[in-house]
């Protein structure tokens, strides 16, 4: 199984955007699942913006960027 991060969309929303660069920045999806303690499922549907994940996964993917900065 292939680890990607598939939202690269610029113009995506708030949520996708931070997502996908924790997403990055952990080096794929499965490794962010983990790291939320969520499913991959959840994960690609919210990188694909096919849902909003809630606030304290939103936060703590942000906090992620933040540390990386």
């Amino acid at each position: 199984m292939e680890d990607i991060c598939p939202a690269k969309d610029k113009n995506a929303n708030v949520f996708v955007r931070v997502l996908h660069e924790a997403c990055r920045i952990l080096g794929g999806e499965h490794h962010l699942a983990e790291y939320l303690g969520v499913s991959v499922v959840l994960v690609e549907l919210w990188l694909d913006g096919r849902g909003q994940p809630p606030d304290s996964i939103f936060l703590r993917c942000a906090d992620l960027l933040h540390e990386q900065s």
